[in-house]
């Protein structure tokens, strides 16, 4: 949704979190999740 959003939208101003919160109201809380996630490979603990 974000790269679509994106479409609309190119910069993350006001109007894309607008978009963002009318398409996908949970947006904020699936980014916190993506965020705390390990970038790289080697970040993963198994």
């Amino acid at each position: 949704m974000h790269e679509i959003t994106h479409l609309l939208e190119p910069t993350h101003n006001a109007r894309f979190v607008a978009l963002m919160d009318s398409h996908m109201p949970q947006w904020h809380h699936h980014r916190q999740t993506l965020n705390r996630l390990p970038v790289r490979h080697e970040d993963w603990e198994y």
